[in-house]
């Protein structure tokens, strides 16, 4: 009897563990979604709300570790001096989820038009092709954003 009950344990607890990257991936694209809400909508408080506490911003040459304080009121600087035309994806996210389900990455390709502000508060058009990739990790089993790698180049007119 012993022996049976050792091997329920073994069973039970190796399918309780397992991760479910179905509903993994569709966490991350609805997080992806509310990013481009959180832009359109102006909201830093939104966008911010799945950050590290140390968040780790990787571009232009640059690594800077940043507090959700932080975070916020750079990009709330940000979205008040800015109008969003456009901040569509030109390309399906890629998501990739690790084995155990502890960590994700999730590649992503967007073109922004917006118009932003000069010094002079005049409105100047402008078309960005950005590319990053975001780094998670499930923490307390909800995903955490710990880093952003981005790079950009001028778009269109």
């Amino acid at each position: 009897m012993p022996r049976r009950l050792l091997l329920l344990l073994l069973v039970s607890t190796g399918c309780a563990g397992h991760p479910d990257a179905d509903a993994d991936r569709a966490e991350l694209l609805r997080m992806h979604r509310l990013a481009r809400t959180a832009h359109l909508e102006k909201r830093a408080d939104l966008l911010i709300a799945s950050f590290a506490d140390s968040f780790l911003n990787i571009s232009n040459g640059t690594v800077e570790l940043r507090t959700p304080s932080e975070s916020r009121a750079r990009f709330q600087a940000y979205f008040d001096r800015v109008a969003f035309q456009e901040w569509d994806d030109l390309a399906p996210p890629v998501v990739r989820i690790s084995p155990d389900g502890q960590m994700a990455y999730v590649i992503v390709q967007k073109s922004v038009r917006l118009t932003a502000a000069d010094s002079t508060g005049v409105g100047k058009p402008e078309h960005t092709i950005y590319a990053w990739v975001e780094l998670y990790e499930k923490r307390a089993r909800r995903w955490t954003l710990m880093a952003v790698v981005s790079t950009d180049r001028p778009g269109s007119r």
